[in-house]
């Protein structure tokens, strides 16, 4: 039997009552499930059609990006580094980490017994060429046959003392190289030389062997001028020989450099590499001195040549000449002596300016190659922030701008770099503060939140924001061009044109088109201009 038939017959045997009561309650259920699933009215008017649209103020849209969170670096607006003008060995350190200084004040001291030897022998020859000068003045016939005399017996004698002072200067380099540097080369006289070091530069290598090889001819042309007693041949070997011997300072810098650079190894430990750096300082102090006998006897030769021409003029009566020509000689030992003086200062590390050491990398006894930073000086009174932003960022600022450094401290922002840094690629952005600096510590980085708004005309308290700004899900794009809608008071979508500028993550700047003020579509997907809308109440 059909489960229908069987049902059937299960009817059958049912009161008639309980039948009509069952289709009742079956009718009902039905409509029941009829009213709960009929549409909305909403429901309705999204299948006639009718977008429901956000709206909000231009100026609200830019609120997200009114500020601008960067780091930055606290800097004193007096602070100067200094370098180092020579090379050399740190023999006094007067001052410490932290010490107040003023500007002028002595910091430390390279050796310097040779430029202090030299400043006294160029004073020494600038007050005989001034005591040439009053003989010349005051000389007249009698006596001058004397004087002659006596000026050719000291150029003769400082001659003398010239060509020694070139064979003990050749004596000094021929030790500084062949007895001390030579002692970090294999092959070191030939063309295939290598340094037994290992050194991690491998330019300053390749410079070190082109060096050493070329120092080969050097000696080569520099021996036969210890020989040659020629009058007319020392002025030149002098100005040869001095040259020789910059070169070959340059070189013991930089191995002294390269010395300075190995790590300790197994083939060269901690105590051989001190040991190195202590020859190559005797080299070069060896050859400093050497330099400053030099430059003294020629100094000495040059005077007493002068003096000799000064005493013939006066013996032939010819004063006028001897005149002009012992003030020339005033002249260029007074430039001398400036000469001396100004390398004696070289030697001296002094503060530029008033405040406070906050770097000082150095210790007595180091040896510091010239030009390496020994200081920096800073007044940590007068601070300002520096920090860089990109270039699309750095349109969204402007000078007067408030900033707020570490959640804490008020500053402004005073300079905006009109260019990109080529190192950074960024925009360089000062803050000044115009407050209390007692919270931030010269070098430190602190955080900073950059203002990007400005204050509202005629309206006081309220700020606008620079640079305007929306999300791109505000603009359509069109044959025509970007627009933006706006809701008409009979609840149609309004396009308005907008000139777009500088895409940033999801927004995008607005330069023209639009006010703070004006209300606008904040999604215009899916609109089109004059379409009716329902504006979603808050």
């Amino acid at each position: 039997m059909s489960a229908f038939s069987k049902f059937r017959a299960f009817l059958s045997r049912l009161p008639k009552r309980a039948v009509i009561v069952a289709a009742a309650a079956l009718v009902i259920g039905i409509l029941g499930i009829h009213w709960l699933t009929r549409p909305s009215a909403s429901s309705s008017a999204q299948d006639t059609g009718t977008a429901h649209v956000s709206v909000a103020t231009v100026a609200s849209l830019s609120s997200a990006t009114s500020s601008l969170p960067v780091t930055g670096v606290v800097t004193s607006v007096s602070q100067a580094t200094v370098l180092a003008q020579t090379s050399g060995e740190i023999v006094s350190l007067r001052h410490s980490l932290g010490d107040r200084v003023a500007a002028g004040t002595v910091i430390a001291e390279f050796s310097n017994g040779a430029q202090r030897a030299n400043v006294l022998q160029a004073q020494g020859a600038y007050e005989a060429a001034q005591a040439e000068l009053a003989s010349a003045l005051n000389a007249g016939g009698t006596g001058s046959s004397i004087s002659l005399t006596q000026a050719q017996q000291g150029v003769q004698n400082t001659k003398n003392a010239l060509q020694n002072a070139l064979q003990s200067t050749y004596a000094a380099l021929d030790d500084a190289v062949h007895a001390k540097a030579d002692q970090l080369f294999s092959n070191p006289n030939t063309s295939s030389v290598q340094i037994i070091l290992t050194v991690p530069d491998n330019q300053l290598v390749s410079q070190l062997l082109q060096e050493r090889i070329q120092l080969q001819s050097i000696f080569g042309t520099l021996l036969p001028y210890t020989k040659d007693s020629a009058s007319a041949s020392l002025d030149a070997h002098s100005t040869d020989m001095i040259t020789a011997v910059g070169t070959i300072t340059q070189f013991l810098n930089n191995l002294a450099t390269a010395v300075n650079e190995t790590p300790p190894s197994q083939n060269a430990s901690s105590a051989t590499l001190t040991g190195y750096a202590a020859s190559l300082s005797a080299a070069h102090t060896e050859v400093t001195v050497a330099l400053s006998s030099l430059i003294a006897a020629k100094s000495a030769y040059d005077t007493a040549l002068s003096a000799s021409q000064t005493a013939v003029n006066a013996a032939t009566n010819g004063a006028p000449n001897s005149i002009a020509l012992a003030e020339a000689q005033v002249k260029q030992a007074l430039g001398a002596y400036n000469a001396a003086r100004s390398n004696l200062e070289n030697t001296i590390i002094r503060s530029p300016v008033d405040g406070v050491i906050v770097s000082l990398p150095i210790t007595q006894g180091d040896y510091v190659s010239a030009f390496s930073p020994v200081a920096i000086v800073s007044n940590p009174h007068v601070l300002y922030v520096d920090t860089s932003v990109t270039s699309s960022d750095a349109r969204t600022l402007a000078v007067g701008n408030q900033a707020l450094i570490n959640g804490s401290t008020s500053g402004d922002i005073t300079f905006i770099a009109p260019a990109l840094n080529p190192l950074t690629g960024k925009i360089e952005v000062k803050i000044g503060i115009p407050g209390s600096t007692t919270s931030l510590v010269d070098g430190e980085t602190v955080s900073v939140v950059l203002d990007r708004t400005l204050p509202a005309p005629n309206t006081p308290g309220v700020r606008i924001p620079l640079a305007l700004s929306i999300p791109i899900a505000a603009v359509k794009m069109t044959p025509s061009g970007a627009i933006v809608f706006t809701v008409s008071t009979s609840s149609a979508v309004v396009a308005h044109a907008v000139t777009l500028g500088a895409i940033t993550g999801d927004t995008v700047a607005i330069l023209s088109g639009v006010t703070p003020d004006q209300y606008i579509v904040t999604d215009a997907r899916g609109l089109a201009n004059g379409q009716t809308v329902i504006v979603n109440t808050p």
